[in-house]
């Protein structure tokens, strides 16, 4: 009730519905930051398990929203996410092609994308609460926010395995 008043009903959530928000934003940002200090996100530190297990919990949690008119883009995404994440896990304990380390890199550091497009859809529909920047997920505003960071998952992706051709060709 207190959100309610506070935001005048543009954040009706359920409890499920926090649980996936909080760890969403919390993956994105222990994601961002590992991507940052050490260039990859990884299982074997723990900010690469946090975001793993906070990232499945997330994907899992999307699975369980109909609020917004059944399946959905949303849905494919977290499904995407689902997949991603197990792609980056099987290519950390196989070598397959000797391309495992790029796979990793672009399935996990994808994740992050796959986050952030429901979020940004939800976050402008939102905010601000007293007029709302985008409240469809195809509004133009959204649009240009999914290309944005399209761009700039892409190029990280690019740069990771950049770093990781030249880690190779060195040894």
């Amino acid at each position: 009730p207190w959100l309610h008043q506070c935001f005048g009903g543009n954040m009706e959530i359920s409890l499920i519905g926090w649980i996936h928000t909080i760890l969403g934003t919390l993956a994105i940002i222990v994601a961002v930051f590992n991507i940052v200090t050490q260039g990859f996100i990884n299982s074997k530190n723990n900010f690469g398990k946090f975001y793993i297990i906070a990232t499945i919990i997330t994907a899992s949690t999307a699975l369980m929203m109909y609020k917004n008119g059944g399946f959905n883009l949303a849905h494919i995404l977290a499904i995407l996410t689902i997949v991603a994440i197990i792609l980056g896990i099987t290519s950390e304990k196989y070598n397959i092609l000797g391309i495992s380390k790029y796979i990793q890199a672009m399935s996990y550091t994808g994740s992050v994308l796959f986050h952030l497009i429901p979020g940004i859809a939800e976050v402008n529909k939102r905010l601000p609460i007293d007029n709302p920047m985008g409240l469809s997920v195809l509004d133009p505003i959204n649009i240009s926010y999914y290309l944005i960071f399209t761009a700039i998952i892409g190029t990280t992706i690019l740069i990771q395995w950049y770093f990781l051709w030249k880690k190779k060709s060195i040894n």
